[in-house]
């Protein structure tokens, strides 16, 4: 298997789609869907199906009239599923693009496409892209190990472990979200406010009872 970064690339012209392979092929795992599925839902299939580590897409995708959503719209999707998996978009019309989007991470134009001395900048930050949503995933895994073994030797957690646990499993579950853990975490984490705030709150009245 590769060790290379597993990398989709959505654009509807089969022009650009050739640029894309010949500039970013020696670097990536590339996937270049040749047709976009009218059925903006049906991408994340696609991410699934090739273990896609990371999603650079045109921002115009709708510019020919094959399909009605945009390279925004398809991060959104995306991060509907997964919340953190690094999503880029590149275009022609950049201005705009930093004007419109709402979802994408970085937005850069195509000439780091078509001049071979700028094709480097968009390696580097698809990878430190990557790197970055890998050392996060990291280090969530990590909090949540260390503070297991630590209740197995039945030490108990602080407030500091039991916050840094919650942040740990919120981020985990954040790149799944549609395993329902996500909801899951907010719904204990604003009973667990409550249940602070009226703690909070019997202290104050016994308080001024004194």
């Amino acid at each position: 298997m590769s060790d290379k970064i597993r990398l989709i690339y959505w654009d509807e012209e089969p022009s650009w789609q050739s640029q894309v392979h010949a500039a970013l092929n020696e670097y990536f795992e590339l996937i270049i869907p040749e047709e976009l599925p009218l059925d903006l839902q049906s991408l994340w299939n696609t991410v699934l199906e090739y273990g896609a580590q990371a999603i650079l897409v045109d921002y115009r995708l709708n510019g020919s009239g094959i399909v009605s959503y945009t390279g925004d719209e398809v991060i959104r999707e995306i991060h509907r599923h997964n919340k953190h998996l690094p999503a880029f978009i590149i275009t022609s019309f950049e201005e705009n693009a930093i004007v419109e989007c709402r979802e994408a991470q970085i937005i850069r134009g195509k000439e780091l496409i078509t001049k071979a001395d700028e094709t480097s900048k968009l390696v580097n930050i698809i990878t430190s892209g990557v790197n970055r949503y890998e050392i996060q995933k990291n280090s969530a895994e990590g909090v949540l190990i260390r503070l297991e073994d630590k209740l197995s030797k039945g030490i108990s957690l602080s407030d500091s472990d039991e916050l840094n646990k919650f942040e740990a499993e919120m981020y985990l579950a954040e790149l799944d979200m549609d395993s329902g853990a996500r909801n899951q975490m907010i719904t204990i984490g604003s009973e667990r406010n409550l249940i602070e705030m009226l703690a909070l709150a019997r202290e104050i009245v016994d308080l001024h009872k004194k």
